[in-house]
């Protein structure tokens, strides 16, 4: 069975190795781009929401740092299933149904009444966010030729950074505007819905498991559509097809492949991806957990969350109501926003410290100054 799979993605990579790169791939990477940068999208967010919450709702960091903990919990539970799925369903299918869930968690959220119903719901979210993570990977190695594969999933880490900025500048905006933390989240579902939109209209599925299930007219369809985006046809020799004036298919080009393996349509179960994961990547498996895990740790952890956390020891809500009239207190701290980079971060009538949200590659730096 694991010929026949090979000789099926070989077939239709080779296509996609002749197709070269162009501007399908480019779509691809700028869609799945924002959508993979949702971990990234969530970190942010609950490094800016957790001391407003902390505030508004008198909770201990243990409490915040829980929401934090059900996320990647949700993540690291959705990431296998999901990825499970999007085998049998489609990849465009299960990105649009994590997009979507992840957009309606998300306005959930911003609705939550209470710290449980919060909690749950980031926990579903993280499931979905796992999703998109698996789901979207391997819709971009499956459109990518061989070649540029590596560049490309480079490429997508970039959009962590943009949609980093976006985060912070929606914080920001809300800050300046004396919008609650409500609207907040609700904002940061905007890059999801254009990720929606896009992989609804702009995305076909993908070549390569559209022929894992023997489906090669559907295959030979995107292909021909990736062909004409990239305006290039492969150097493929058909000798019924080299004089005739239609349009270039890549039907009987994959119908020979179909001939050629008797319409043996398998598609892989859970103990043979392991067992062949076993075989050929014993060492190399295990290995590239623990070196995401590091990388998770510093960037998720140590650039991102305790810039935030730390300053606020000992562990007190950093807002102090005491210092001021209740007629300011109202007027100045009922709306929190972007509390988390922008919150002074000491005591009244003391210098104001920065606090810095360091990003995967580049992040912006607010500095509070005493008015």
């Amino acid at each position: 069975m694991e010929s026949e799979n090979a000789t099926k993605r070989s077939g239709v990579q080779t296509v996609l190795d002749q197709l070269g790169f162009g501007w399908y791939q480019i779509r691809v990477i700028i869609i799945i781009g924002m959508a993979q940068a949702t971990d990234t999208m969530e970190t942010l967010i609950q490094a800016i929401l957790g001391p407003t919450l902390r505030c508004e709702w008198n909770m201990s960091s243990d409490y915040v740092a829980l929401l934090t903990t059900l996320v990647f919990l949700g993540i690291c539970i959705g990431s296998p299933p999901i990825g499970y799925l999007s085998d049998r369903l489609g990849r465009k299918d299960l990105n649009i149904l994590c997009c979507l869930a992840l957009i309606y968690m998300t306005w959930l959220c911003a609705i939550s009444p209470t710290y449980i119903w919060l909690a749950v719901l980031r926990f579903i979210s993280g499931l979905y966010i796992g999703g998109l993570l698996t789901a979207g990977c391997s819709m971009i190695s499956e459109v990518l030729p061989e070649s540029y594969q590596p560049t490309g999933q480079l490429l997508v880490c970039f959009f962590d950074s943009f949609i980093a900025l976006y985060v912070t500048g929606v914080g920001l905006g809300c800050s300046t505007s004396k919008l609650s933390w409500r609207f907040f989240v609700l904002f940061t579902t905007a890059p999801l819905i254009l990720c929606a939109l896009g992989l609804t209209y702009c995305i076909q599925e993908s070549p390569i498991i559209l022929a894992q299930w023997g489906n090669y007219e559907e295959s030979a369809k995107v292909l021909d559509k990736i062909a004409k985006c990239n305006d290039r046809i492969p150097n493929i020799i058909d000798k019924e097809n080299t004089y005739s004036s239609k349009p270039y298919s890549f039907s009987n080009y994959l119908s020979i492949i179909d001939e050629k393996q008797n319409h043996a349509h398998t598609t892989p179960t859970f103990k043979n991806i392991m067992k062949f994961i076993y075989n050929n990547y014993a060492i190399a498996t295990p290995l590239l957990i623990a070196i995401n895990f590091i990388w998770g740790m510093i960037i998720y952890g140590a650039t991102t969350l305790l810039p935030v956390e730390l300053p606020s020891l000992p562990r007190t809500c950093l807002q102090d109501f005491s210092k001021y009239p209740l007629s300011n207190t109202k007027s100045n701290y009922t709306h929190p926003g972007f509390v988390g980079s922008v919150i002074p971060l000491d005591q009244y009538n003391k210098p104001y410290h920065p606090t810095f949200l360091t990003l995967k590659f580049f992040g912006p730096q607010q500095i509070l100054r005493k008015s």
